[in-house]
């Protein structure tokens, strides 16, 4: 019996060790954001809502003073971000376009949704993206250009 107590102990321990020091980065699911705004559409004030959904995958980097220890401290990283964008322009149950947003993350995290005549900007630090809801599309500034990945879709 203790033979068989010791094996499966000795099994399990192996088993989460080898599970923890596998994790290579981690992932964290951050908030959503909701905001409504108006835009004036042919006179008439029309009610639009974009919704924010975050999620950020950190990697790992181990501080290089360390590099050849047996404990070596992590470096503080900028994460990989993805926020998915979804805009609801007729005041239904249903939300109309999707855009999803990929960059690589800043050190303070600054993103905003700022209404516009025409639509909503979205900046990241000093990057930033417009987009125009009575067109339905969306423009990126030319020094942004290279910092947002943007993949668009419509519901159906």
């Amino acid at each position: 019996m203790k033979k068989l107590l010791t094996i499966l102990s000795i099994a399990t321990l192996t088993a989460f060790s080898g599970y923890g020091q596998s994790k290579t980065s981690g992932v964290m699911k951050a908030t959503i954001q909701l905001k409504t705004f108006t835009v004036s559409e042919d006179g008439k004030e029309k009610q639009y809502s974009v919704k924010v959904m975050e999620r950020r995958k950190y990697t790992m980097e181990l501080d290089s003073k360390d590099k050849g220890m047996v404990n070596q401290d992590r470096k503080a990283s900028s994460a990989y971000v993805t926020k998915l964008v979804a805009i609801d322009s007729d005041s239904d149950d249903s939300y109309d376009d999707y855009m999803v947003l990929k960059y690589k993350g800043t050190q303070n995290n600054d993103f905003e949704v700022i209404q516009t005549d025409k639509g909503f900007d979205i900046i990241v630090g000093n990057k930033s993206m417009h987009y125009d809801i009575l067109e339905n599309n969306y423009l990126v500034d030319k020094k942004s250009k290279n910092f947002f990945i943007i993949e668009e879709f419509e519901s159906k």
